[in-house]
């Protein structure tokens, strides 16, 4: 079953296979990298340190860490887009991300981190 999980903040989509009254959860390779990006983007707001050459398993602990000592969930920063959008494409935008529960600026972060993650490889 494919579904959307929040992780951090961060919109992931998955798989979900249930096997033998057990629960594992698939993430692409591409949204994990995606998701690897996103916190080294943001750690550093919690008081984490995290860089490029972190692994995943480093920044998903600092992300448990910093989320069990605030007590609450990390957050995507807010960006102020310096451009306009034309009316009908900021409407669509503002609809897709809706329908995903996010942000459009969220959504467009997202759509931008795909394209980066297929050209860079």
């Amino acid at each position: 079953m494919n579904y959307s999980i929040n992780l951090f903040g961060y919109h992931v989509d998955c798989k979900l296979n249930v096997e033998e009254d057990r629960l594992k959860l698939d993430i692409a390779e591409e949204d994990q990298k995606s998701l690897k990006q996103y916190l080294i983007r943001v750690l550093p707001k919690y008081g984490r340190e995290a860089s490029q050459t972190s692994t995943l398993d480093e920044l998903v602990k600092l992300a448990i860490d910093a989320e069990k000592t605030m007590e609450g969930h990390m957050s995507e920063p807010k960006l102020k887009l310096p451009y306009e959008f034309q009316p009908e494409i900021k409407e669509k935008l503002i609809e897709a991300a809706a329908l995903q529960d996010m942000s459009a600026t969220q959504l467009l972060i997202r759509i931008i981190e795909r394209k980066y993650q297929e050209v860079m490889g």
